[in-house]
């Protein structure tokens, strides 16, 4: 019972931390999207070399939000990408299992479970380029980081 309580205290600590999050707001000009991150939760590790995108991590590295665009060289519809993103448990990807999935007129969302974490994808096409985001958590932290998608999936602007 005791060890119980102590989970719960700590849960109800770090749901506490993480509620005062104050977000931050990153741009991409090469690919003209921007996105709305918490300074204090997920820490930028630099834009890469080709200007496309940057990637996000937490202290400990048990969270990470990928964004970056990419022109649509091969000509691809939005429905192609999205097929691709919401395939689950293929060979490539076994312990892939899409538990929701959604497609609009030029964005789609896929998320669900892949070997102990929780992935949201969001991916939006516009003047013939792909800008996705993709946040990346430990499913037992799913209380504290379910949130925190929502809030960077409706910043999201591409």
């Amino acid at each position: 019972m005791r060890s119980k309580l102590i989970v719960f205290i700590f849960v109800l600590l770090t749901q506490a931390a993480f509620s005062d999050n104050v977000y931050k707001t990153y741009h991409n000009p090469r690919f003209s999207y921007s996105i709305s991150y918490p300074k204090n939760i997920l820490y930028p590790q630099g834009e890469s070399d080709n200007g496309d995108g940057q990637k996000f991590l937490t202290k400990d590295a048990d969270a990470s939000l990928i964004v970056y665009g990419s022109n649509n060289a091969l000509d691809e519809s939005l429905e192609d990408q999205y097929l691709e993103a919401s395939r689950g448990g293929m060979t490539d990807n076994p312990k892939k299992v899409v538990t929701y999935k959604l497609l609009r007129n030029n964005w789609f969302v896929v998320s669900g479970y892949n070997s102990g974490k929780v992935f949201y994808q969001k991916t939006i096409l516009s003047n013939n380029q792909f800008k996705t985001l993709y946040f990346e958590y430990d499913e037992s932290k799913k209380n504290i980081f379910d949130p925190i998608a929502k809030h960077i999936s409706r910043s999201f602007k591409g």
